[in-house]
């Protein structure tokens, strides 16, 4: 797994805001972020215009993921509302830079984590979110898949392969016992997810850690969202589900959006294969005892509403 606490001299500082603004520039500060799970983030600040950059930094030696980032947020910020950074520059490592890295603009305030919020100002954020996502969520085409790919009819053609993918990522660190529900649950997968909606181009990513707020004169408002790391066409419930596994939002976002985009019936058992994905992605790359005990337990309860259905 990448590590999140890499550092950054102010030398290789001074390298990568020159070639991006293409003339010498000297960062006077640089500032480490919280809340990224797989990159470094670092806030640099420098003498000109536009005096502030956020760097993603990864070891990966291919460099894809933030290439992909790169990618991704163009994509958003040409085509769609989305509050999203502009990307300004990305490179992969090199003799200068040890990482491969990427220049962000700054979004101002701080991620929705690290605050504590008011009922109140709760409210309007995600009163907000939900506006900024019924937005987001209008924009369709004809094929599920990411966003530079042609990609295919079928929902569950590519759900369901990544649950399997998962599955067996994740084999030698759960039980026997949990294994076999989880199998159980994937007998059941493709059929239960036919049931789809149309391929709706979604963030997927979306948690605290990714929700930038900011406090004005009339409380705090939403600034901004962060690391569309796997921005695609989708089944939306598969963003619904992913605001819900880590009480993102509550009864107002939900309100709000389902007076325009009502959820549909069956919702509450689909929502189960997606909790399912990101419970064993979270034991994949952290190894948490807390989310090896959540996908046994969302797997019982596929397992459970299955062998009653049938």
């Amino acid at each position: 797994m990448p590590s999140t606490n890499l550092s950054l001299t102010l030398q290789q500082a001074d390298t990568v805001l020159s070639r991006w603004l293409k003339c010498d520039v000297v960062c006077e500060r640089i500032e480490a972020l919280k809340g990224g799970m797989i990159n470094t983030a670092l806030r640099l600040t420098f003498e000109q215009s536009p005096f502030t950059a956020v760097i993603k930094l990864n070891t990966d030696p291919d460099s894809s993921g933030l290439q992909s980032e790169y990618m991704r947020l163009d994509y958003l910020k040409t085509h769609t509302r989305l509050p999203v950074p502009t990307a300004y520059h990305y490179a992969p490592a090199d003799q200068a830079m040890p990482y491969s890295y990427l220049l962000l603009e700054t979004i101002p305030g701080t991620n929705m984590a690290q605050v504590d919020l008011a009922p109140k100002d709760r409210s309007a954020i995600e009163r907000e979110l939900a506006e900024t996502l019924i937005d987001l969520h209008r924009h369709t085409r004809t094929t599920y898949g990411r966003i530079h790919e042609p990609g295919v009819a079928s929902w569950a053609e590519i759900f369901v392969p990544e649950l399997q993918a998962m599955r067996d990522n994740v084999e030698e660190k759960l039980t026997d016992a949990v294994l076999g529900d989880i199998d159980a649950a994937l007998t059941h997968a493709a059929e239960i997810l036919t049931d789809q909606g149309p391929p709706t181009l979604i963030h997927e990513d979306l948690w605290a850690g990714n929700i930038m707020v900011d406090r004005g004169e009339e409380g705090w408002h939403l600034a901004g969202l962060v690391d569309p790391s796997g921005a695609k066409f989708a089944d939306v419930e598969c963003e619904l589900a992913y605001l819900q596994i880590f009480d993102t939002v509550g009864s107002t976002f939900f309100d709000v959006y389902t007076a325009s985009h009502p959820l549909r019936p069956g919702y509450e058992l689909r929502r189960l294969f997606y909790w399912l994905n990101t419970h064993m992605i979270h034991v994949w790359l952290f190894g948490d005892r807390s989310y090896m005990d959540r996908t046994a337990e969302v797997a019982r309860k596929i397992r459970s509403y299955t062998t009653e259905s049938n």
